[in-house]
């Protein structure tokens, strides 16, 4: 059985030709869109071959594209979506402010205050919390917060792990070793304040420690892509009490596990204490926002322009942005907070994830096609099996090329998989080896989900 699954020519072709019959209002869309827009779309990851779809409504666990098909979602936002699409209690929260306000005043509000509340509150290790407009803005301002308190310039970065596509730590993203394979237009010297080191190498961080002034490790706290590639056993505790040990700050990036996996994040779960946190727009009911959390001394070094501020002047952290902690995104974030706090959506959404993914293994053995599926909380991760047989390789220039071409496989998959994945009624939307459940997805959704790929794979087999 190959090790990744494979597709012919023909059977290429008529994927595409099905999926182009059901969409041709959005092929019409498309066309028009790359007269105007590079790629014709906003964002890399809704791309996918021959071109996405345009969504016309999206309500509960469900989108609804411009020609009247209907999908299950699990992009959910890119994780973000745990209530589902258009959650009503958010909704009227944020109708409200856009009649009191309209979009932003650009001054201060009251309800900037009661978010930064109920984030501490949940968050313990966010004495203060500064609101951004993304989770990239977030993590360049972690990196520089780190900085400027410690007085030291490199980071330490796990390989393939993502924290946004800011140049200070766009490197070695998605892919383990694959270093700048995955954008041009950065400077080399962007990259002389950043190390990587391998996931679960506690010796390689030690090294990269004892060799160099380190300011912090900054991490996906699970894993890359939350778990996609995990951490062994108790190794972010290592990572922890090694940084403790040599006054190294520990970042936590929970753009996508803050509001997904507990109330509290991963680093409730892992029972750690980071010293900076970073949010994505789940802290703002999935409307464009970031934020940084962390101790009031590290906080402390967010600076005013002000002369006579005692804040002012070279040692402080300018943060500027018209938009932070605009009104709608603090009302939409408030009314998130409080209905995870009494709802059981995170309880289901990892219900629901952990039955799909069974089922999807489950599924792969029935049809004897190398692919399967496993779940961290309610995140699905799915793709062929990662075969170990043959000989072992030890060469490293070897070992990277090797890597390289599994993941250049496995995005060839990913790309024949999803238009063939959207080609059922209703048809299911998703990202690149990996999806998310959210507390709104009920059991006829996941039966939806399990045909769908059921019906997929049969085309490889067949």
């Amino acid at each position: 059985m190959s090790e990744v699954p494979q597709l012919t020519e023909e059977k290429y072709n008529r994927i595409i030709s099905s999926y182009e019959k059901k969409t041709q209002k959005s092929k019409k869309i498309y066309e028009e869109a790359k007269k105007y827009a590079s790629l014709g779309v906003h964002h890399y990851l809704v791309w996918h071959r021959p071109y996405p779809f345009f969504v016309k409504k999206a309500q509960g666990s469900r989108v609804f594209d411009v020609d009247g098909n209907e999908y299950v979602d699990l992009v959910m936002t890119m994780g973000l979506g745990i209530l589902g699409h258009n959650p009503p209690k958010v909704r009227e929260k944020t109708v409200k402010v856009i009649e009191e306000y309209g979009p932003h005043p650009g001054l201060c509000t009251e309800l900037a205050v009661e978010w930064a509340k109920k984030v501490n509150k949940l968050f313990p290790s966010c004495d203060k919390i500064k609101a951004v407009n993304s989770g990239t803005e977030a993590t360049m301002l972690a990196v520089r917060l780190a900085r400027a308190y410690t007085g030291r310039n490199k980071i330490v970065k796990f390989q393939g792990h993502y924290h946004g596509w800011n140049d200070v730590l766009f490197y070695d993203v998605f892919a383990a070793g694959s270093g700048t394979i995955f954008s041009k237009g950065i400077p080399e010297n962007h990259w002389e304040n950043i190390m990587t080191v391998p996931p679960n190498d506690m010796d390689s961080l030690e090294n990269a420690i004892k060799e160099n002034e380190i300011a912090a490790v900054i991490m996906e706290p699970l894993g890359q892509t939350t778990g996609g590639s995990p951490f062994k056993y108790g190794f972010q505790k290592e990572v922890r009490e090694l940084t403790k040990e040599n006054d190294i700050l520990l970042i936590f990036d929970e753009v996508v596990t803050g509001f997904r996996v507990a109330l509290g994040g991963a680093q409730k779960i892992l029972g750690i204490r980071p010293d900076i946190t970073i949010f994505g727009k789940g802290v703002g009911g999935g409307f464009p926002i970031g934020a940084v959390g962390g101790n009031d001394n590290i906080m402390g070094m967010l600076g005013v322009m002000d002369p006579k501020s005692d804040r002012y002047g070279p040692h402080y952290v300018i943060s500027a942005g018209t938009f932070c902690a605009n009104p709608i995104a603090m009302a939409a974030g408030i009314a998130t907070m409080e209905e995870l706090e009494k709802g059981d959506y995170i309880k289901n959404a990892n219900l629901r994830a952990e039955e799909l993914a069974q089922r999807l293994k489950e599924v792969g053995e029935d049809l004897e096609v190398n692919f399967s599926a496993n779940n961290v909380y309610s995140v699905i991760h799915f793709g062929p099996k990662r075969e170990t047989s043959g000989p072992a390789i030890t060469d490293a220039a070897q070992k990277l090329a090797a890597r390289l071409r599994r993941g250049l496989d496995e995005l060839e998959f990913n790309q024949m998989i999803r238009p063939a994945l959207l080609l059922n009624n209703p048809g299911v939307v998703i990202l690149p080896s990996h999806g998310y459940t959210s507390g709104v997805h009920t059991k006829e959704d996941i039966y939806n989900v399990i045909s769908a790929f059921e019906n997929c794979l049969r085309i490889y087999k067949e």
